[in-house]
């Protein structure tokens, strides 16, 4: 057997010199450790197995080497350089293969292009998103265009120039990028560990968001409590916002605004509904019409409280759920943007707009209170809202239901490093812990 495997090795090799160019990739990956082994055999399936990176000749030298010097340098935009094959990387920048090793040229050339593969994500998309996000709708429906592209543009590149070209091309240029990304350079040896830990995840939650180049999408920072409104990657709109408090956190997503509710209702989530209303409701029914409440039963017609036999219901048994009625004294206040999450978790108005004025406003059980409603509305929808009619608070109003015929896309991430509109990177504090 051993005799026969030598044989076939040989004779594959000499069927690798004669044509010109490798065994299939499947073969050649044999004990490699890539990281994007379906891309790597895409590559090279689109490129008739030929090799990319170790050609004869200067030209693919200079390749190989404005690769390494990516690499090398990937510290400075946030990336860790061990994860892109550097021992590889650095041993066989400067080395040439002859035919007899045809065989370990390809193997080093999958190697080299699946570094540049791993760079090129990180860099474009951003690194380490699933771990920071709790649910993500957008980036897999993405996932494969972002391959294509990052592909197709590898596999055109001919020079050294185009290939730094390229890879430079893959970074946003946003002042606040080039900001968050100028400060981890030129500060590094005074910025402390967790500093530099704030830099780099904001760093690429900023990638992230801004590959994608939506037409219109918005950006809840919850450490800065602030939101903003993008127009092709320009800022529209910003805003104060109130999130959820440690205890109760909101969530990070990234879904899709798919309509607003104008004079919406409040639905009291159940947690809330028992452990905070239920006694005080109990003992004080009259505090129900204080707060515009209502008791709705199974089959979604309103109760009157005041018939209730309240010595009949406890904490485990009250089926009914619990809603404020519409107008400007709902929680809600007049308006809710309704969001495509597991969560039951959205934007909305409040009544309560001193919140605002706070510094601190990790105040709610996790939905997202925005400052000016009125305003993101206009932007989002195809007509103005009407402000008159938004402006009479009516009371017991049936809510308006308005569906956007483009869903607007809505990060909701954790930047505890941003720029302010001084265009100063600001260090928020970790309030959900996620630093840790």
């Amino acid at each position: 057997m051993e005799i026969i495997n030598r044989i076939q090795d040989h004779l594959t090799r000499l069927f690798i010199i004669f044509l010109g160019i490798t065994i299939a990739g499947s073969d050649i990956a044999a004990g490699q450790n890539l990281l994007h082994p379906l891309l790597v055999d895409k590559i090279y399936g689109q490129t008739g197995n030929k090799l990319f990176w170790f050609l004869p000749g200067e030209q693919s030298n200079l390749l190989r080497q404005t690769l390494k010097n990516k690499i090398d340098s990937s510290i400075n935009i946030g990336l860790k350089k061990n994860k892109y094959h550097p021992n590889d990387i650095s041993q066989y920048t400067d080395k040439s293969f002859s035919e007899e090793d045809s065989l370990a040229a390809m193997q080093q050339d999958r190697l080299f292009t699946d570094a540049a593969i791993a760079y090129c994500k990180d860099v474009y998309q951003g690194v380490n998103i699933d771990n920071w996000m709790s649910y993500d709708e957008i980036s897999k429906k993405y996932e494969e265009a972002d391959n294509t592209y990052l592909i197709n543009k590898l596999i055109t590149t001919i020079s050294s120039n185009d290939l730094l070209h390229f890879l430079n091309s893959l970074e946003p240029n946003g002042i606040e990028y080039l900001l968050l990304k100028n400060e981890l350079q030129s500060k590094a040896d005074s910025l402390t560990s967790l500093q530099k830990i704030q830099l780099t995840s904001s760093i690429n939650f900023y990638r992230w968001v801004h590959h994608f180049h939506f037409e219109k999408y918005i950006v809840v920072n919850i450490p800065s409590a602030t939101l903003q409104y993008y127009e092709y990657d320009s800022t529209k709109l910003i805003m104060k916002v109130v999130v959820g408090k440690p205890s109760t956190k909101t969530p990070r997503v990234a879904a899709y605004s798919n309509e607003v509710i104008l004079y919406p209702y409040w639905n009291v989530p159940a947690s809330i509904a028992i452990i905070e209303l239920f006694a005080k409701f109990k003992n004080y029914p009259k505090h129900i019409d204080e707060l515009g409440m209502q008791l709705i039963d199974a089959k979604g017609n309103v109760v009157d409280h005041r018939k209730l036999n309240w010595k009949n219901y406890n904490k485990s048994y009250f089926p009914f759920r619990i809603r404020q009625s519409t107008g400007c004294d709902n929680s809600l206040g007049i308006m809710k943007f309704n969001l495509t999450s597991p969560y039951a978790v959205y934007l909305h108005d409040t009544n309560n707009k001193t919140a605002f004025m706070s510094g601190y406003r990790f105040l709610s059980h996790g939905c997202i209170r925005v400052e000016k409603p009125v305003e993101l509305a206009n932007y989002l929808l195809q007509k103005k809202v009407d402000s008159k009619f938004l402006d009479s608070c009516l009371k017991n109003q049936v809510p308006v239901l308005v569906n956007l015929i483009n869903p607007v896309p809505v990060f909701i991430v954790y930047q505890t490093a941003e720029t302010d509109v001084k265009n100063q990177v600001k260090y928020y504090k970790d309030v959900y812990g996620l630093l840790k």
